[in-house]
């Protein structure tokens, strides 16, 4: 956790990114919220600044558990060290897996639990790292199990009840620079924050692109489904 803790460090003042992931999915926020694996809590910290939202936000590990009662004090936010499964008879409007899920060796369970606290037409919004193809020692280092396709989501939507509002890879450049990394086997960490660092500027045209590809290739794939009461 101490190697994931620092790279997120370095996510979190990649600020062009965590913008761009924000104005993928904004539109679909609700006011009951929660967060399944906060991490730093970097996306609820810009999110929260509207008061009239609330925010739950679960972290199991111990040392990103404390970091986030230091960081939040406020009565519109609860973080608790527990596991989604445990909210049983909560209900949402919104739930989060913000590169989360990759994390998890039963993953289909755990989207299993986020649909039963879903509300009725509350979203899901998920991003995982795309193509298995750049699973690389980076992922193993952050505890990756694998990286995904579209056709997962597209499964897994005609197994619930659940329409499909937004699938699309994003983020291309990111993909050719996890490439090239993989292939240069630049895994170390002082290589991969400068890595980030670089990427990060390079974010502004890598949204050009990404529009102009019609959001056809891209490092991570952002899901966002829909509950419907139908």
């Amino acid at each position: 956790m101490k190697y994931l803790n620092e790279v997120l460090k370095y996510f979190d003042i990649s600020n062009k990114y965590r913008s761009y992931q924000i104005e993928l999915f904004k539109k679909y926020v609700g006011k009951e919220i929660l967060e399944v694996g906060s991490g730093r809590g970097k996306i609820i910290e810009i999110l929260s600044k509207n008061e009239d939202k609330k925010f739950t936000l679960l972290e199991l590990d111990e040392n990103f558990y404390e970091f986030l009662k230091t960081k939040f004090i406020s009565k519109n936010i609860k973080i608790l060290k527990e596991q989604s499964v445990n909210l049983d008879g909560n209900k949402f409007d919104t739930i989060f897996y913000l590169d989360v899920i990759e994390h998890i060796e039963q993953d289909t369970d755990e989207l299993n639990t986020a649909y039963n606290l879903l509300k009725e037409n509350g979203h899901l919004i998920i991003i995982v790292p795309a193509f298995q193809i750049l699973f690389s020692q980076f992922d193993l280092n952050v505890g990756h199990y694998r990286r995904y396709r579209k056709k997962f989501f597209i499964d897994y939507s005609k197994k619930k009840n659940l329409e499909i509002k937004k699938l699309v890879y994003f983020d291309i450049l990111g993909f050719f620079i996890i490439l090239f990394s993989k292939i240069l086997n630049l895994t170390s960490s002082k290589k991969t924050t400068l890595g980030i660092k670089i990427w990060n500027f390079l974010i502004p045209l890598s949204k050009l692109i990404d529009k102009i590809t019609f959001y056809s290739l891209g490092k991570s794939i952002v899901c966002i489904y829909k509950k419907s009461n139908k």
